[in-house]
């Protein structure tokens, strides 16, 4: 027979054969909730995907270089796997914890992040506007790179009047940060430009560092021209997107904004060559037909004559116009008066009462027929009802009427008595029987 559990020694036995199947384990995942207790310990959650486990860092097992844990962060937990009997739960308990890959940049993003915040230098008064029409731009990227090419096929697309510079960097690796320094500052020193674009191509975190550095970003800030961050794509942040003067989606972006201005002044000056060749055309047209005007009143006396003379018949014919249909207009009123003394007349007046006596008796005869059908289907209802309410009904469903002798319905067993003849009704006839 199988041994019968209690909760509390089920429990013990999980705890004790978990605790001893794993021992010591190290897990990486994403902290997904962190909470600290008024005693100073931590309760989190690690997650991958759909999968959790909920983690206990105490007091005790942390020292002063521990790190502090947020939500969102990556890392590595060593620990021991149990139970926590009170709930049931499986729980790790922590005994360091490391941020892992990813997440030991995106904790640098993050600390860098909050002090530039806290010196001001994402402060919106600090930044400069972006020049709606710009003449010349600098662009500091890779000149290898698909993203010099993207950008110089939509400027030259949109407005091929821009003049750009290239400053030409390494846009990751180490090198990368000081080289773009020292191009902002070259552009800076040399202001040939009115834009500065600093621009590359999407990547995985490592790749975007560049624009993740603090002297990178400090540059961006001191530079006295206009700083466009367009780096990585739509999904990606990098340090330089707050510290810029304008934030761009993608490099495309960046150059699809630059350009807007241009794009608009092209429209422009297209559509008002338009407007001044339409407007040059119905000038001449009206001139033309001033001309003709007075070409046509310049004509010979005997033109004159014939003019006055067709004005003449015209004048005639509208005399006789009007007076027709003055005629007509009496014609018509005429004929009304003559249509309303027939309508008036004392034969109308009988042949209208007379169409309204046939009208009343159809009505009449019509409320009559509907009357009597409806009197014929409720009686048709009522006998229906009386049907189906009849004992036939029931006795037609199986059921049966017993009498006594007397011929009295029996209702009750205690109604009959031992050796009484009884009659039993049923559908097709009637039965005869003795109560035994």
């Amino acid at each position: 027979m199988k041994k019968t559990y209690t909760v509390s020694e089920l429990s013990h036995a999980l705890r004790s054969r978990i605790e001893s199947d794993f021992g010591s384990i190290r897990v990486e995942g994403e902290l997904s909730a962190v909470k600290t207790s008024a005693a100073g310990h931590y309760y989190l959650s690690m997650k991958e995907e759909n999968c959790l486990i909920r983690c206990a860092w105490f007091r005790n097992r942390r020292s002063a270089h521990s790190i502090q844990p947020e939500v969102g962060m990556q890392v590595i937990v060593e620990g021991q796997i149990s139970l926590y009997q009170p709930h049931g739960d499986l729980q790790l308990i922590i005994r360091d914890m490391q941020v892992s890959g990813e997440g030991a940049l995106r904790l640098a993003f993050e600390k860098l992040k909050r002090r530039l915040d806290t010196e001001g230098l994402f402060d919106s008064d600090r930044k400069q506007p972006i020049p709606e029409i710009p003449k010349s731009i600098g662009l500091i990227t890779s000149p290898t790179g698909a993203v010099l090419h993207d950008m110089m096929v939509t400027i030259k697309k949109r407005f091929p009047a821009l003049r750009v510079i290239l400053y030409p960097v390494t846009v990751q690796g180490e090198r990368a940060p000081g080289e773009i320094v020292r191009m902002l500052e070259t552009a800076d020193r040399r202001s040939e430009v009115e834009v500065i674009v600093v621009a590359r191509g999407g990547g995985s975190a490592e790749d975007l560092q560049a624009f993740n550095n603090e002297q990178v970003a400090r540059s961006i800030s001191n530079c006295s021209i206009p700083v466009i961050s367009a780096v990585g794509h739509q999904v990606d942040i990098s340090i330089t997107d707050f510290v810029a003067d304008y934030s761009a989606p993608t490099p495309t972006g960046a150059a699809e904004q630059l350009t807007i201005g241009g794009s608009r002044l092209r429209e422009k000056i297209h559509n008002l060559s338009i407007r001044l060749s339409d407007l040059s055309r119905r000038y001449l047209e009206q001139k033309q037909q001033t001309l003709d005007y007075h070409t046509a009143r310049l004509v010979r006396p005997d033109q004159r004559l014939k003019l006055w003379q067709q004005h003449h018949q015209h004048l005639a014919q509208r005399l006789i116009a009007k007076m027709q249909g003055e005629i007509e207009l009496l014609r018509s009123r005429l004929n009304d008066s003559a249509s309303m003394l027939r309508i008036h007349s004392p034969m109308s007046r009988v042949d209208l009462l007379h169409q309204k006596t046939e009208h009343f008796q159809g009505t009449l005869q019509q409320a009559m027929l509907r009357k009597l059908a409806e009197s014929v289907r409720k009686v048709e209802q009522l006998q229906g009802s009386i049907k189906i309410l009849g004992p036939d009904t029931t006795l037609d469903r199986g059921y049966a009427i017993v009498f006594n002798k007397h011929g009295k319905v029996i209702t009750s067993p205690a109604n009959i008595k031992t050796g009484e003849d009884l009659q039993i009704k049923v559908t097709k006839g009637q039965i005869r029987a003795t109560a035994k």
